[in-house]
C-alpha cells in the first residue's frame, strides 16, 4: 500500500529513537506508522550525528525533529502492517527514471 507522509516526528519508545509518521492512504485512511531501524539509519546516520556516543540526553530529540521533517515530510512511501503496528519505507530507486 502506498501513501503520503502528512506529518512526521521523532519519538522515544522504550529508550530508543523511533520515527513515527502520519500517513494518508487511499484504502486505510490516515495511519500512524514507524520507520524501521534500517531506514532510520539511512536518513539519520548515528555516527555522523552522535559520534561514538551510546547514551544521549532526551532533550537531543528536539534537534532531530527538523531533520526528520525535511527528509520525510510530503514524500510518497510504502506502508505495511506487521503484528499490531504499521511501518513505512521510502520507495526504491528502481522506480526512478532520469530524463534526457
Amino acid at each position: 500500500m502506498r501513501g503520503y507522509v502528512v506529518d512526521v516526528r521523532p519519538k522515544i519508545r522504550e529508550d530508543r529513537l523511533r520515527v513515527v509518521a502520519r500517513i494518508r492512504t487511499k484504502d486505510w485512511g490516515t495511519v500512524d506508522a514507524y520507520l524501521p531501524d534500517r531506514e532510520l539509519s539511512a536518513i539519520l546516520p548515528r555516527t555522523v550525528l552522535l559520534g561514538e556516543k551510546r547514551t544521549v540526553p532526551r532533550k537531543y530529540i528536539k534537534s532531530l525533529a527538523p531533520i526528520v521533517k525535511r527528509v520525510a515530510g510530503g514524500r510518497e512511501v510504502q506502508v505495511w502492517r506487521f503484528e499490531d503496528d504499521h511501518y513505512f519505507r521510502f520507495l526504491s530507486w528502481r522506480s526512478v527514471r532520469f530524463q534526457s
